[in-house]
């Protein structure tokens, strides 16, 4: 090799890096261990590069002959492609620094694919074990049986109980009672479906079953603590004296029920800050079941964490929605273990381990949201004004009910269900919102939101009542404008400071006198009625990453308060002793996941970007209860809906290999 190999490798990637398409780290990676391994070729060594990059971007893996298509700059740069993407993959492929699934000392692994033809997927050594080892565990609890006395005596009796025809469900043989039977009776269950469609009502209904007449240690988890609170309240809300139907259940077990409460994966794994865990295969979870929703959100490591960690005999119930967006990290596990089709079909490795749900009872009182739903949903579903055919037509159809042309054959509000805000203004380089279409963005935080704070302030008498203060958290979490982008002027941190500004105004303009008015600043960015969004978890004091508080000047000194888990109660924390956190007016898609709104305001990037896909559209969507607004082109609109998510993964065909028919 060249002594000069790696500087003018270096010299290759430089526009690369200019245009952010690597970063330093995936470059110089490359250039300090090419040399060891005799590899000398800049254009292989470019190629090895964005295997390296590929974890950093979501995917665990690359392909090179298509990689170039799917990657969009914001420059007019020109960048210095190898001219045949065929030719440079195979070239890649070869280099010395690639071996194959068997060839532990080579950095990188050619995975051969069968399920879709092509070149072999480019990994890292990492991120194929990792993927390995998530197959190999989904593999041996599939196969797994459960001991004798972990069975239910008489199932049917139970399910008959449970799920009586004569109380509002689909009985015995429903949906929700298919995933009952289904998670009692193996190690591995996977409860899929959109949001209202039966998950969290067949979970209770799972737990009460094996809880009856015997002691059931379990455990609840979902990837952040916003989703693990919401989990646990959605099993209290349904395990209620109140609840319809009611569930039949001794009072033993209802106050069992009750009680359960939810954690972080993190902490139930118990992930240390060195990377390693707590709970391993030696050192198992101790749970006979453990439940986990939000799974679209977990990533590949975190899987493959969790079924390292839960006992063999133990049930594990993977709960979640494949249509939404996957998890930040890399991998996109939920989607890869059941595919499009497998629900369905039948067809997929793990079709006996899987119940689809495909009729969602959140949007009976909104039934042009459901329809969009239905419409960008990757499986079949059940909903009377889905267009027959290929995907495209459900898809003009949605774009038909965004733009007001069409509506569900239910729908009794047309004109207010769906409001479109209109196109964003583009008179400049970059398209912004108008400011009309601003004051329409937070017209909704003004009517309910800053009206409710104005009139505690102005007596004075309500602010320190944690009742007052659990109403107003309550208002504040009917609406929510989301973006696709943090940054930008469509971005969360602009639309934010805008929002801001306009609740900022009307909170100081309705407290009165000028004296009032300069008190409402609290210092370091905080101001009277800010709302903020907790973005690390603090378990110290109790607040989770997705946690919203607001800021408030109580009596004994500003604090931030927030939801407590006591019914009627809130959690207060002075300002300096919050963990990190950001205003919570405007927030990513991303970020709502787990969340839902009764009026959500999706805007949309303005531009063509790659993450703005149609489960980026659809899981803003689904946020909605009652009502949906939304910025942006129809044209841009239709070019996001045409785009889906697409991460390079080997997952799938490492299961169909490890999961014999």
């Amino acid at each position: 090799m060249s002594p000069r190999t790696p500087a003018a490798f270096l010299e290759h990637a430089q526009p690369f890096l200019k245009a952010g398409v690597l970063d330093a780290s995936d470059v110089h990676a490359i250039a300090l261990t090419a040399p060891r391994f005799g590899e000398d070729d800049v254009e292989r060594m470019l190629g090895l590069a964005f295997a390296a990059r590929a974890p950093r971007v979501s995917h665990p893996g690359v392909d090179l002959c298509t990689l170039r298509q799917h990657i969009v700059i914001e420059s007019d740069e020109t960048l210095p492609w190898p001219p045949d993407p065929d030719a440079w993959a195979r070239r890649t492929l070869a280099s010395p620094m690639v071996g194959g699934p068997d060839d532990p000392l080579k950095p990188f692994v050619a995975q051969p694919r069968t399920r879709r033809s092509g070149t072999p997927l480019l990994l890292t050594r990492r991120m194929y074990v990792e993927q390995q080892r998530v197959a190999g565990a989904i593999a041996a609890r599939a196969a797994h049986e459960l001991p004798d006395e972990a069975h239910i005596g008489d199932l049917d009796a139970t399910l008959a109980r449970l799920f009586p025809s004569s109380a509002g469900t689909d009985g015995p043989e429903g949906e929700a009672a298919r995933a009952v039977r289904l998670a009692a009776t193996r190690a591995l269950a996977l409860i899929v479906g959109g949001p209202g469609t039966g998950k969290t009502f067949s979970v209770t209904r799972l737990l009460a079953a094996l809880m009856e007449g015997r002691t059931l240690s379990v455990a609840l988890a979902a990837p952040t603590g916003k989703a693990a609170a919401r989990m646990r309240e959605a099993i209290r809300e349904a395990t209620d004296v109140t609840a319809q139907p009611v569930l039949d259940v001794s009072d033993d077990v209802r106050a069992r029920l009750q009680a359960l409460p939810a954690t972080t994966m993190h902490r139930l794994v118990g992930v240390r800050p060195d990377g390693s865990s707590r709970h391993t295969a030696a050192n198992p979870i101790p749970a006979q079941l453990v439940i986990v929703d939000e799974v679209s959100m977990v990533d590949l490591t975190m899987m493959r964490r969790l079924l390292e960690a839960v006992h063999p005999d133990a049930r594990l119930v993977l709960l979640g929605d494949r249509d939404q967006l996957a998890s930040v990290e890399a991998g996109c596990v939920l989607a890869d273990l059941v595919p499009a089709t497998g629900g369905a079909t039948g067809t997929a490795p793990l079709a006996a381990e899987t119940q689809t749900f495909t009729r969602s009872r959140r949007f009976e009182s909104a039934p042009d949201i459901a329809l969009i739903a239905a419409c960008l949903q990757s499986y079949a579903t059940r909903h009377p004004d889905l267009p027959s055919g290929d995907p495209p037509a459900a898809l003009a159809r949605a774009i038909e009910v965004f733009s007001g042309v069409r509506h569900a054959s239910h729908e009794t509000q047309p004109d207010w269900r769906i409001e479109r805000l209109g196109a964003p203004d583009r008179s400049d380089r970059y398209a912004k919102p108008a400011a009309q279409q601003l004051t329409r963005l937070a017209a909704p935080y003004l009517e309910g939101y800053a009206e409710a704070l104005i009139a505690a302030l102005g007596d004075g008498q309500h602010v320190d009542d944690p009742q007052w203060q659990r109403e107003l958290l309550a208002v504040f979490d009917r609406y929510r404008v989301l973006a696709v982008h943090r940054r930008g002027p469509l971005g969360v941190q602009q639309l934010e400071q805008a929002l801001a500004k306009r609740i900022r105004d009307a909170i100081d303009a309705g407290r009165g006198d000028r004296a009032h008015r300069r008190s409402i600043d609290l210092g370091e960015g905080h101001w009277v009625g800010r709302p903020i969004l907790i973005t690390e978890n603090a378990y110290d004091i109790g607040l989770m990453n997705g946690d919203v508080g607001i800021v408030l000047p109580l009596a004994d000194g500003a604090a931030a308060v927030f939801p407590h888990e006591t019914p009627g109660e809130v959690r207060r924390v002075a300002l300096s002793r919050l963990p990190p956190h950001e205003g919570a007016l405007a927030m990513t898609v991303h970020k709502s996941q787990g969340s839902q709104f009764d009026h959500v305001a999706l805007v949309l990037a303005g531009r063509d970007s790659p993450i703005q896909t149609r489960e980026l559209v659809y899981t803003g969507v689904t946020r909605a209860k009652q009502r949906l607004s939304w910025l942006g082109d129809l044209d841009e609109l239709r070019i996001a809906l045409a785009r889906q998510v697409r991460r390079e993964s080997g997952l799938p065909d490492l299961l169909e290999a490890a999961i014999k028919p």
